[in-house]
């Protein structure tokens, strides 16, 4: 991540600055780590769910890095898309540039999953459980 990178998404209105909170943000992860534990559980008879979960996970990891490098993403319609944004941002280089576009895909398929009639089977399921991991992992290691 590097600076110009994250001012351009300050000049963009996609990030504002806030307090960096080291102590909310290792909370975030751990909340990341118990919807991994989840989206595990649930992955043979509810695949849908796990992967509801295992993106979840992804998103709150992502988050606690901005809380701890004292930058949240501005509350607006596509949230979660700038979420995303962030993270190729911040994470590429600490977690595969594979796991961090997954999460891109992984939202468009948890949107519509919610919104839509999209159900996935348990091998999405556990491809987006993967992902979720080494994002997750790539940002306890960053924050470590």
């Amino acid at each position: 991540m590097t600076g110009d990178e994250v001012a351009a998404l300050l000049a963009e209105g996609v990030l504002v600055r806030v307090e960096a909170d080291r102590a909310e943000a290792q909370k975030e992860l751990a909340t990341a780590r118990n919807h991994l534990l989840g989206a595990e559980a649930a992955s043979q008879h509810d695949p849908t769910g796990a992967f509801t979960l295992a993106y979840d996970a992804a998103r709150k990891a992502v988050v606690a890095h901005m809380r701890a490098n004292g930058l949240r993403v501005r509350p607006r319609f596509g949230a979660h898309y700038q979420t995303g944004r962030y993270a190729r941002v911040a994470l590429t280089g600490r977690a595969s540039a594979e796991h961090v576009s997954a999460f891109e895909d992984m939202r468009v398929v948890r949107h519509d999953t919610e919104y839509g009639a999209e159900v996935v089977d348990a091998s999405d399921a556990a491809e987006a459980l993967a992902h979720a991991r080494a994002i997750v992992e790539a940002v306890e290691a960053d924050l470590a």
